[in-house]
């Protein structure tokens, strides 16, 4: 996967230097507009390279369909560091963040637990806008807390409350 990743970033590059540096004289609209489209997908190709799970690469490293999957990103607590990505699954009575790994491409592995936390220490739930431009939910352990963007839940609460296996007595906004 890792010269799949090379090539895409190649191509990206090219076409990039190919729109910026040809002058506008030797190509018209009708060659640009394609070529900003093929950059365009090939931006989302390495996106999903990079950081997609799916549903069954969950389902065959856990032998098993977790209570709850959904693709978030759990925000670090150093706020320079990346968003990790990747698909939150509710297994055996705690939450597990399954991320992508380096061996999906020989389906062995395609995927690896990285951060799990058990449903019995959440204290609360709180929905909103948990970075500038992205919305998600927090949860809330005590004095401590684990942001999450996800659109879905953000929209849904029932969802997360659902998997969380809470009661309407529960809801805490």
């Amino acid at each position: 996967m890792e010269g799949m990743k090379t090539i895409a970033r190649i191509l990206i590059l090219l076409d990039f230097a190919a729109i910026v540096f040809i002058p506008s004289v030797y190509m018209n609209r009708l060659t640009m507009i394609p070529m900003f489209l093929v950059m365009i997908a090939l931006v989302g190709f390495y996106w999903a390279a990079m950081f997609w799970v799916g549903k069954k690469d969950v389902r065959k490293v856990l032998e098993t369909t977790p209570g709850l999957d959904v693709f978030v990103g759990k925000i670090p607590a150093d706020p320079n560091a990346d968003l990790l990505r990747g698909r939150l699954c509710v297994i055996d009575g705690r939450l597990a963040l399954m991320q992508r790994t380096e061996d999906k491409i020989h389906h062995k592995t395609p995927c690896k637990e990285a951060w799990s936390l058990d449903i019995d220490q959440i204290t609360s739930v709180g929905f909103g806008k948990v970075l500038p431009a992205r919305k998600g939910f927090i949860l809330y352990m005590g004095d401590d807390e684990v942001k999450f963007t996800s659109a879905s839940i953000a929209k849904d609460h029932n969802i997360l409350y659902k998997a969380l296996g809470w009661n309407v007595e529960n809801k805490q906004n």
